[in-house]
């Protein structure tokens, strides 16, 4: 099944279409984004102007076409930051619905938190810390206890409404913020938004890693104050030529990294993990939080479905990282594979698993490999030295061999 999710947000208006598989999980099929700025110098109270209306009808005609054109029934519409602070936002939005064809509900702020974290949450195994979402118009701080959400604030704080004022008076904004959430040092931070993951694509690039999603990706705070600096000393062409970062996110993504960086500076924290989800998929998704088992498991059969296959060919005798494996690589048997454990390390490498976290992904990597060969080797181990010894390492990737060696799906 093909829903849609927009997000009319206060810097760009994002279509994307998703495949929805049986078990609620679902894979990004395709994409369309429009730099709007319906928000761009609004002032809380202001009306949105008629031109910039003008401009998002035709962006949302656009979208309704690519809608009607795939048969989409399932569609949902919000509308976030813009449409709350402007003064004619209600009719802003029934006219734009209009455009669209489907109703474009406005969220609160809260709500936006919300549903950005159960996106983050259902995607990473997140069960304490501070969730943020950066966006053009606002920042959502959500604090999360024991996987469940404790504490939701918004703030009118986001990189395109922050863009072009002093920096002192934006990190100043920005402590404000976080002081009121009442955080302790320290605590792990999370974050989502398109400039966090842009920094993110800029920094798996230049430093030439081995796994290329951003999904779980960690940023020190160190080098989020490198890019904070680097990226406010460039102009929006010369960012626009950095690796990773396009034309109409070069605006935004300097004051992005500077509200990044005074948001780890003010809690202490070590750094960020990145999550690729965020709004759109919360809102697919639900209200409902996964444990962490639930969490792994419906990825692992998200697997099996994007390959065509029935889930429950496989089984999962206990949650250890080899049967997580184990899984992986026999459904690459069964898909017809014929180098099973390679495609497995190229899928690993190239593409997201959501559901595990960087050090997971890492330690699976290196377990098919080691399956693989037979032996570990430097290249491989060098990911996960600090995870596991090389001998705990060499027999949980024999008992991966001798999982996958024993599987009959035809039993």
């Amino acid at each position: 099944m093909l829903s849609a999710v927009i997000d009319a947000g206060f810097n760009s208006f994002r279509l994307s279409i998703f495949q929805v598989f049986p078990n609620g999980t679902f894979r990004n099929v395709g994409s369309v984004k429009s730099f709007v700025r319906l928000g761009e110098g609004l002032k809380e109270g202001d009306p949105v102007p008629e031109g910039k209306i003008e401009e998002a009808s035709r962006a949302l005609q656009g979208f309704s076409r690519v809608i009607e054109s795939k048969s989409i029934k399932n569609v949902t519409a919000v509308g976030t930051s813009a449409f709350r602070f402007a003064s004619n936002g209600k009719e802003v939005a029934e006219r734009l619905s209009s455009s669209l064809g489907h109703e474009i509900r406005i969220i609160t702020g809260e709500e936006e938190g919300k549903f950005s974290t159960i996106g983050v949450m259902n995607t990473l195994p997140v069960v304490e810390g501070l969730v943020f979402d950066l966006g053009g118009g606002s920042l959502e701080l959500t604090l999360v206890k024991d996987r469940k959400i404790a504490d939701v604030k918004q703030f009118p704080l986001g990189a395109l409404k922050l863009s072009g004022k002093p920096e002192e008076a934006i990190r100043k904004e920005i402590r404000s913020a976080i002081s009121s959430m009442n955080l302790k040092e320290g605590i792990k931070v999370f974050g989502s938004g398109g400039n966090l993951r842009a920094i993110a694509k800029l920094d798996i690039k230049t430093k030439g890693r081995m796994i290329k999603s951003v999904h779980g990706y960690h940023i020190s705070s160190k080098v989020i104050s490198r890019y904070s600096r680097l990226l406010n000393s460039m102009g929006v062409k010369e960012r626009a030529g950095l690796p990773g970062i396009d034309e109409g996110r070069a605006v935004t993504i300097n004051t992005g990294a500077l509200i990044v960086d005074e948001i780890l500076s003010s809690v202490k924290a070590s750094g960020v993990t990145i999550s690729a989800f965020g709004l759109r998929e919360g809102l697919l998704m639900g209200e409902e939080v996964k444990s962490l088992t639930q969490l792994r498991r419906m990825w692992l059969s998200f697997f099996s479905y994007s390959l065509g296959l029935d889930p429950s060919l496989f089984t999962i005798s206990e949650d250890s990282v080899e049967d997580y494996v184990a899984f992986l690589v026999m459904n690459m048997q069964v898909a017809g594979f014929i180098s099973k454990y390679s495609s497995c390390m190229d899928i690993l490498r190239s593409t997201t698993l959501p559901g595990f976290s960087r050090e997971e992904i890492r330690l699976m990597l290196t377990l098919c490999s080691v399956a693989s060969k037979g032996k570990v080797k430097k290249k491989f181990y060098k990911l996960v030295r600090e995870q596991i010894k090389k001998k705990d390492l060499y027999e949980k990737a024999m008992k991966v061999r001798t999982k996958v060696r024993e599987f009959n799906p035809w039993n």
